[in-house]
């Protein structure tokens, strides 16, 4: 039977651990709040071990609130029968190899057709899931990184930010302005990303720009053992301790977006690139200075920045070697009118961006899960274009009310944590592309 508008919608189950308050939701969100019925049928295979507030949020949505399952306490053969009996076409995992992942459910092939995203920067590894999400920019083409599912790039970029539907409703001015011109630099991703090579180019742009500061908050800067580490990296590099201020873990979602009020210049880490930090301190106002990949020595989780800052227009602020992230940086600091122009603009440039095109992201995601039945050898009918899920899109002020991408609203992962660095995946044999069995052409009928 035709899958899409004109047949019967397409299946498509999404199974993870992260309906919650955590950093894989901000952009799973869009998917739930605004997929059209009309030419696919959303189910949720939630494994979470504790649900919040979050969680009933994104269950009450009218496209997956009577296709919500609980799966946390199944076995992987009781989740893979439940699937098969739902007649899901397609199966979208989540979270990749992080914590409550189900991948024992994806090793099963419960689906025709499988897919991983979002939840991890690397392969799964397993040759039952068939494709994984991406865009040419994080994944180019020419990119050595070795897979063994089929990547599927994505036209505008792999993801939609749903920021927190309780964030600061306007973005403050730049704290230079306001505290002698000394201007601060900061990062908010976790200790883990900040590696050897990060700590020496930090230190080269401290030392390049006099009296500028670091600002740096991560869960273990509660403790003084992780204060002193700190300080002794620095000050090996000839920066003083006295010009970093190191700030832990900020509970509360709006506080912790409101830290951004004090930094003037967020600097990414490499070679694991904030995401969801990348998102937030674009949005609270605070210009991202990140490091591309060369596609020859390169990685995914290298170049995330780099897809979202071309996606709000601000590819200026990517660099492709560390001289340039270092210039970057520094013409940054030379140029208060500058920073000022961009805290006032960066706001708008992303809500008005496909990085928060809620609509248009959908529209485009649908047409890449038809897509991958078709290739699969599914039979697809008349695609038609998403509805907006009844929520119209709200002017670039800064709105963010419930209903997916940044012309709706989401939460966070509290104290803006992300994942830690995974090692890079050995070779695995690429992913062919075949007909399908009697099996699998039995279960696309």
């Amino acid at each position: 039977e035709p899958r899409g508008a004109a047949g019967r919608p397409l299946r498509l189950g999404y199974i993870s651990a992260d309906f919650f308050t955590h950093s894989v939701s901000y952009f799973a969100e869009v998917m739930l709040a605004r997929q059209s019925t009309e030419n696919v049928l959303p189910y949720v295979y939630s494994n979470i071990a504790k649900p919040d507030q979050k969680t009933e949020r994104l269950k009450s949505y009218p496209s997956v609130k009577d296709r919500w399952r609980e799966i946390t306490s199944l076995t992987a053969v009781a989740v893979a029968k439940l699937i098969v009996a739902d007649k899901i076409d397609v199966l979208v995992e989540l979270s990749g190899h992080t914590a409550g992942n189900r991948l024992d459910v994806m090793a099963l092939r419960p689906a025709p057709v499988q897919v991983t995203w979002i939840g991890y920067p690397n392969t799964t590894g397993l040759s039952t899931i068939d494709y994984r999400v991406t865009d040419g920019v994080v994944d180019p083409p020419e990119s050595t990184q070795l897979f063994t599912e089929k990547l599927w790039r994505l036209p505008d970029v792999f993801l939609c930010y749903t920021p927190a539907d309780d964030a600061p409703e306007s973005v403050a001015p730049s704290p230079s302005l306001s505290n002698g011109g000394i201007v601060t630099f900061g990062s908010f991703n976790i200790l883990a990303k900040m590696q050897s090579g990060v700590v020496k180019l930090w230190a080269r742009v401290l030392k390049a720009c006099p009296n500028s500061r670091l600002l740096l908050k991560a869960k273990p800067f509660a403790t003084p053992m992780a204060h002193e580490r700190i300080h002794k990296l620095f000050e090996s590099e000839g920066v003083s301790k006295d010009r970093l201020d190191l700030v832990p873990l900020i509970p509360a979602t709006r506080s912790h977006l409101e830290a951004y009020n004090n930094v003037d210049i967020a600097l990414d880490p490499f070679p694991y690139a904030g995401t969801t930090t990348t998102c937030e301190a674009l949005y609270m106002g605070v210009p991202v200075v990140t490091l591309l990949a060369a596609p020859e020595n390169g990685f995914h989780a290298h170049s995330v920045g780099a897809t979202l800052l071309k996606s709000i227009g601000h590819g200026e602020l990517v660099a492709s070697s560390e001289s340039e992230y270092l210039e970057i940086a520094t013409s940054l600091w030379r140029d208060p009118g500058r920073l000022d122009s961009l805290r006032r603009s960066i706001r708008a440039d992303m809500l008005n961006s496909p990085l928060c095109d809620g609509a248009r992201f959908v529209k485009n995601a649908e047409a890449m899960f038809l897509g991958m039945w078709k290739e699969k050898g599914g039979v697809v009918a008349d695609f038609k274009r998403p509805r907006s899920a009844g929520v119209l899109p709200q002017a670039a002020t800064g709105s963010t009310k419930a209903g997916g991408g940044c012309d709706g609203g989401g939460a966070r992962n509290v104290g803006g944590s992300e994942r830690a660095p995974v090692v890079r995946a050995t070779k695995s044999p690429p992913l062919k592309k075949e007909k399908p069995s009697k099996e699998g052409e039995k279960a696309m009928a």
